[in-house]
Parts: structure tokens; sequence; C-alpha cells
């Protein structure tokens, strides 16, 4: 029986074998979404969006920029075992995340996030942004199946 676990806002979990890792999309997020394939390890950081703020350092403990949280993700990934040059990463927002189609700001804050991801030189998935409304985001780490709910 797999056991379900909940990542919420400003959380990091990392987990192996018979997990699956939830997040809600709602809010001003991101859910960064990270899986070494070979080791059958994954993860989900639940990062602060906020316009053009992403590298600021916030005071409050329930939320956190997207540069800690790649961080400690990887971290508890290579504590549980996964093999930090087989991690590869995607980016999730959701319906709170402020943007219209073709939105420069919203696009550069995707693109700033990716961009820690190479300068912490870390795999980025072939997709690397996916854009959902308001749901979950639903990783089984044992298949590395990532669905939206």
């Amino acid at each position: 029986m797999k056991r379900s676990i909940d990542v919420h806002t400003g959380e990091v979990m990392a987990g192996q074998g018979e997990v699956v890792l939830k997040s809600e999309t709602n809010g001003a997020c991101m859910v960064i979404v990270a899986y070494d394939k070979q080791k059958k390890i994954g993860a989900l950081a639940h990062a602060l969006y906020i316009s053009g703020r992403l590298d600021k350092k916030w005071h409050y403990r329930e939320l956190r920029n997207a540069s800690a949280a790649i961080d400690e993700m990887i971290e508890d990934m290579v504590l549980v075992g996964a093999n930090r040059n087989n991690i590869e990463v995607c980016l999730v927002t959701g319906e709170n995340v402020p943007h219209e189609k073709n939105d420069p700001e919203y696009h550069q804050n995707c693109v700033q996030t990716l961009n820690l991801l190479k300068e912490k030189d870390i795999h980025i998935s072939s997709d690397p942004e996916v854009d959902i409304d308001k749901g979950h985001v639903v990783f089984d780490v044992s298949s590395g199946n990532i669905s939206y709910a």
C-alpha cells in the first residue's frame, strides 16, 4: 500500500519507493518536482512564487524562496540515496500564480527559476514548465508519474 504525503506551502519532502507526494498549486507558489529515476527517489518543493522576488530572503518560517527550496530538496534526496547527477527537475505553477497568456513577468519568473537550476548544475526536464489550473500535483515516486488532479 502506498503512503500519501501532503507537501504544504513552504515545505520540502523527499521519498523513495511506495510514496505519493501531493501538493496544492493554489496560492502564489511554484511546485518544483525532482526525480532520480535510477534510484526511484523523488521530491516536491513548494516554493513561494512572488513576482520578481525569487531571491528574496524571507523571514517567515512558512515561506521559502525557490533557491533555498531547491537546495533543501536536492540535499534531502541525496540523504535518501539519490545521485545528484541523475536528478531531473520540472516546475509546476497553478491558478493563483498571477499571469495571463504570454505574460512577460510570469515568463521571467519561470526563466529565473530555470536559471537557478542551471546555476546549481541540476538537470532540467525536457518539459520544464507545466502550468495547471486549480488543483494538486500528485507525484508517484515508485513509478515517476506526475499527474494533476
